[in-house]
């Protein structure tokens, strides 16, 4: 017998419980999450990643500046390898 999938509403409260319990960069993870479905146009387009980044952007601790910061990490180009 298979369990259910956790619903996306206790995966946010999840994810906010451990980042209080977690590492001084724990809220600049989950920022990361949200940043990352802002970048994505493939992410943007799934209701349950679209669903996840509202609910932890409601986390006090995950701030707009956390999240600007890792929008900004995520849009720099990877620099090429030169043979």
């Amino acid at each position: 017998m298979t369990a259910s999938p956790p619903s996306i509403a206790s995966l946010a409260v999840r994810l906010g419980d451990f980042a209080e319990r977690g590492s001084g960069d724990a809220y600049y993870r989950l920022s990361r999450i949200v940043a990352r479905v802002l970048v994505s146009r493939r992410l943007r387009q799934r209701k349950k990643w679209c669903d996840l980044a509202r609910q932890l952007a409601l986390n006090p601790g995950v701030e707009d500046r956390l999240v600007m910061q890792a929008m900004r990490w995520l849009k720099q180009e990877q620099p090429i390898a030169q043979s």
